[in-house]
């Protein structure tokens, strides 16, 4: 077993079905006792980097084989797609890259195919894809980045040109950033308890926001696993920051699995109050009352419910959280399989949120506060939904958040995180108050 030969299959499972991080995840511990943690990564960089870069390499791919690149056996389309990976994105030497490859195809019982698999890296790698031609913006941006044509065309229809900026800062690999969990320690304090494990730590832009470098997975740090800190985007973070949670308030988390936000709001409560957490997938419940119990979190209560349905026997509070469901368009950086979504669904979605964001202001005290956010760019799903909202409940302004992070664009409906702009997920937050 080596890293190709587990990257290669594991992206052959993909194709059948699952989400790519679980299927990797069972591919990996299927091989754990053969694969050292350095081949463990190596098979996880060419499984992404494929899924990522995959109609780009197939369209260069296509110019060099008999049929389509998707209609031949499934393991030597694997296995030419992370070859040619391999060889443009992963800086491995051609020659290995091929060499592999040509192993591979025998190791997989397609000896038959060794030769063309051969002859068409070599050719594929050597052509130079700044020279491809497309007949519009659209179809380059699709290509290009690897997006279905759905994705691209709404994020043209939205940004124009903007559009190629954005899905170039989708491969950014910046640092991982974390919450401090400040009811147990202090950023400086697990600065260097961070650093003592063999992290790179330096401060985030704001208190109790750290930027790591980690040696392993976060979670494997023995400061993670004391409820030192969670991990937690910078958009994510904003968007728990402007619910602006105060000691002894009483706070609702409306969509709240699994749990990141939840946890940044019980600790701006100092864990006194209410904190109420709840989600409509009963299966991830667990997920918040684990994070709760390894942070020691007290204030927080976790609960089944449906955001869209009103619950009268929840009462009213001081601060509402809706992080509502969405397309997900602002963490494609994350997640690979985003890349690939049809929208089909997105009108009923967007119909989903706004019953939400309605219902989220049902809960809410005279002079509370709601906050609406989404990990999406769409504008259809942001600054749409909090215009109607808005018009719907003339009560209702969107407030200036108090600190607005670099590169944050301040509109008249919300604030949104591009992440060609801030280095971090696209996002949108929208703080409403009664006037």
């Amino acid at each position: 077993m080596t890293a190709r030969y587990l990257a290669v299959r594991a992206l052959m499972h993909q194709e059948r079905d699952g989400y790519s991080n679980l299927v990797l995840d069972a591919e990996l511990k299927k091989c754990s006792p053969l694969l050292s943690r350095r081949d463990a990564a190596f098979a996880a960089s060419i499984f992404y980097t494929t899924l990522e870069r995959q109609r780009l390499i197939d369209c260069c791919l296509d110019r060099f084989t008999r049929k389509p690149v998707a209609k031949l056996d499934a393991p030597v389309r694997a296995i030419l797609r992370t070859g040619l990976a391999q060889a443009k994105f992963l800086d491995v030497p051609l020659p290995a890259a091929v060499n592999e490859s040509v192993k591979l195809a025998k190791a997989f019982g397609k000896t038959s195919a060794a030769g063309m698999v051969n002859a068409v890296l070599r050719r594929a790698a050597a052509f130079d894809w700044e020279t491809l031609e497309f007949a519009e913006p659209v179809e380059r941006l699709a290509v290009r980045y690897s997006l279905s044509d759905e994705v691209a065309a709404l994020l043209y229809r939205d940004y124009g040109d903007e559009a190629f900026a954005i899905a170039e800062a989708f491969y950014c690999r910046g640092d991982t950033f974390i919450r401090v969990n400040t009811l147990k320690t202090q950023d400086d304090a697990l600065a260097e308890i961070l650093r003592g494990e063999g992290c790179e730590v330096r401060p985030g832009p704001w208190p109790h926001c750290l930027a790591v470098k980690f040696p392993a997975s976060p979670a494997a740090a023995k400061a993670f696993a004391e409820g030192l800190f969670h991990v937690q985007g910078l958009a994510s973070q904003f968007a728990a920051q402007c619910v602006a949670a105060q000691p002894g308030e009483r706070v609702l988390d409306l969509c709240a699995a699994p749990g990141g936000k939840s946890l940044t709001l019980a600790e701006a409560m100092n864990n006194e109050g209410n904190l109420v957490s709840a989600d409509a997938v009963k299966s991830r419940l667990p997920l918040i009352e684990q994070a709760f119990d390894r942070c020691g979190v007290t204030c927080g209560a976790v609960r089944h419910g449906d955001a869209s349905q009103y619950d009268e026997a929840l009462g009213t509070f001081d601060r509402v959280l809706c992080d509502v469901p969405c397309s997900g368009l602002g963490v494609i950086g994350k997640k690979p399989d985003i890349r690939f979504k049809t929208l089909e669904n997105l009108s009923s979605l967007v119909a989903l949120q706004q019953k939400i964001l309605q219902n989220a202001a049902r809960y809410l005290a005279q002079n509370g506060r709601l906050v609406y956010s989404t990990c999406t760019i769409n504008v259809n799903e942001n600054e749409d939904q909090v215009r109607t909202f808005c018009e719907a409940n003339p009560q209702f302004r969107v407030v200036t958040p108090e600190f607005v992070p670099q590169g944050a664009q301040v509109g008249e409906w919300g604030t949104l995180f591009l992440p060609h702009k801030t280095a971090s997920d696209g996002f949108f937050t929208a703080i409403l108050e009664r006037v």
